[in-house]
Parts: structure tokens; sequence; C-alpha cells
């Protein structure tokens, strides 16, 4: 699944366009890299999301299939760092 989608199906963006912005623009790595927004993003792998203030480093348990509910995302995604 392409890393914007991702992001974007994940609700950790509320729109494809603001996650594809914040991976080209730093703010969303993957793996601790900067990558495209068309990057094939898989289980197991992690998503580091900077803020101003605060980084958050979560890892991918499982892709969604489809358009998923805000609870049923969270649980595809476990908290590493804060």
């Amino acid at each position: 699944m392409r890393f914007d989608v991702l992001l974007h199906e994940l609700r950790l963006f509320k729109s494809r366009s603001q996650a594809t912005a914040a991976i080209q623009d730093g703010w969303a790595l993957l793996d601790g890299a900067r990558v495209k927004p068309s990057r094939e993003a898989r289980a197991g792998q992690r998503i580091t999301l900077i803020g101003e203030r605060t980084s958050r480093t979560l890892e991918i348990v499982e892709l969604p299939s489809g358009s998923v509910s805000k609870e049923a995302a969270k649980a595809l995604v476990r908290e590493v760092e804060r």
C-alpha cells in the first residue's frame, strides 16, 4: 500500500493530500528515512511522525483492507515511542 494512502487510511491525517505534504516536507518518515509518497509500506515497518514539539513512532501491525473506522485503525498500529 502506498505510504500516503496508508497514513490517510490509518486516520493519521485527515486527507491524502495532507499526508503527501507531510511526507514531502519530512514530517512523516518510514523506517526513519524520508521516502516518496508512492513508496510501498508493509506490516512491520515503522512510521515516525514529527511535530513541532514532539514525535511519535508507530509500528504497522497490519495493513488496512479498504476504509476502516478510527477505532479499527488504532488496532492496526502499535505505539513504539512518543
